[in-house]
């Protein structure tokens, strides 16, 4: 006999389930294939994530480490910066810092790139704001046939209808 989760106890997605979204506009194009596997050493992945980031934004290393200390109320150096990011360093970057550095350069490259090797996707803005009113209207879809289900099941208009 198969024991029931305990509770509080996270259970892992089924690859075989639709995706959400997909239920509301069928059309959209909101289901992705699992992720490949990273191919060489994932630390560097994220040392590359973390230096495409870095690349991308207006602010040197210097400016990053100063953003990331006030958002984080702990000093980051650049020499730290240069400790998460160089490949001959044994350091890795502290994923716990990974919403202040995002915040610091300006983009949510990092972030992207490790939901991407997750199997998932980043969405944010116009996607994100499409993404939820889709969800609303299959809430209010999914509310109207119940609403439908329940008039139909009471007595009092079952005769009117039928009568």
């Amino acid at each position: 006999m198969q024991q029931r989760a305990q509770k509080g106890r996270r259970r892992h997605a089924d690859p075989r389930q639709l995706d959400f979204l997909g239920l509301v506009d069928p059309a959209a194009e909101t289901f992705l294939p699992p992720a490949a596997p990273v191919e060489g050493d994932p630390d560097q992945h994220v040392r590359d994530l973390l230096n495409d980031a870095i690349k991308a934004s207006p602010l040197d290393r210097d400016q990053i480490a100063a953003c990331m200390t006030v958002v984080i109320g702990r000093e980051v150096t650049k020499a730290m910066l240069d400790c998460w990011t160089g490949a001959s360093r044994p350091h890795r970057f502290p994923m716990s810092m990974a919403p202040a550095f995002c915040q610091a350069v300006g983009n949510t490259m990092l972030l992207a790139g490790l939901a991407e090797m997750s199997g998932c996707r980043l969405i944010e803005g116009f996607e994100l704001q499409q993404a939820r009113l889709r969800q609303i209207n299959l809430y209010i879809r999914i509310a109207k046939q119940e609403a439908r289900r329940i008039t139909d099941a009471m007595p009092l208009f079952q005769g009117a209808r039928h009568g």
